[in-house]
């Protein structure tokens, strides 16, 4: 094998693993993946689980057709450059219309990227995709003719791996409450900014999110993506860590159009009991309901304002 040769097999595993890597990641959480396109609003919030996994298989399939080295020339690097270029240009309408912030999710929550980041990763990925297709010589793997288990097992797999539960929203209900909401802790002297807002009056839906806590930073996007779809619903956030820790909790969840405060010490960790994230829905003073990420539903907050 000439020193050529070892190099197109080099970058095309390399470019083969990129896939897997990236696809494999955006599983665990993939419900950020998922919000992605309801906040694009190219899916809504039964039909985004089942894009976001078929997306997945499709990085999945392409990662194991560059590996294995099947229908190179005639499919697979066209199919990659393809994919590449259609990323970029969603992360280029990312920054036009949001900014250079946040994360962009190539890689799920483990590897943080910002769109700008992203879109030059692209760039080197598409140059080393074209120069593998212009110097490789066409010769199948023997292993070519199973490509249909390996089309099976990639879009199968994120199903299997990341189930979707269908009947979550029927189980997973928030809980049904009823003891007074101990508000003036946010309104004490010693805080330095307190709510702009009443939250002993009306409906209010209260947040208190760790700033450092995944879970919590999931929650503050899909309440971002609910807001942005329906902003007369009154969120409201109570964050704690330290403000170093803000820009980027604000940029990675989008969630700077929701009010908030930061809330330190005994005063946050007495309203929580320590778990966090924790959501009350808040009616007059009252805690009616408390809910997490998963039982945060769109549909049960717009019934609830009804009432």
């Amino acid at each position: 094998m000439t020193g050529r040769e070892y190099f197109i097999h080099f970058f095309r595993i390399l470019l083969g693993l990129v896939f897997i890597v990236s696809g494999s990641l955006k599983l665990y959480p993939v419900e950020p993946f998922e919000l992605n396109f309801i906040d694009l609003g190219v899916a809504n919030w039964y039909t985004a689980p089942f894009i976001a996994r078929l997306l997945v298989g499709i990085e999945l399939l392409l990662g194991l057709f560059l590996i294995f080295n099947f229908f190179l020339k005639t499919f697979t690097l066209k199919a990659t450059i393809f994919l590449l270029f259609f990323f970029t240009i969603y992360l280029l309408i990312q920054i036009i219309r949001e900014g250079n912030s946040g994360n962009c999710g190539c890689f799920g929550t483990y590897l943080q990227m910002t769109p700008a980041e992203s879109i030059f990763k692209n760039i080197v990925l598409i140059s080393i995709a074209i120069i593998v297709y212009r110097l490789h010589q066409i010769n199948s793997s023997r292993l070519q003719r199973i490509w249909p288990f390996f089309l099976l097992a990639a879009f199968i797999a994120p199903f299997v791996l990341n189930p979707i539960d269908l009947m979550a929203a029927n189980y997973r209900q928030p809980e049904v409450t009823n003891f007074p909401f101990e508000s003036e802790l946010l309104y004490n002297d010693t805080i330095t900014h307190k709510p702009q807002i009443d939250i002993s009056k009306g409906n209010h839906i209260v947040a208190f999110f760790s700033m450092t806590c995944s879970h919590c930073r999931t929650s503050a996007f899909k309440m971002h993506v609910i807001e942005k779809r329906h902003p007369e619903i009154p969120f409201f956030m109570v964050l704690n860590g330290k403000e170093s820790s803000l820009t980027s909790f604000l940029d990675e969840t989008k969630s700077s159009n929701i009010p908030y405060m930061i809330l330190h010490g005994m005063p946050f960790a007495k309203i929580t009991g320590g778990s966090v994230p924790t959501i009350y829905w808040i009616k007059d003073g009252i805690v009616v309901k408390k809910s997490n990420y998963i039982s945060l539903e769109e549909a049960d907050i717009l019934e609830w304002l009804k009432k």
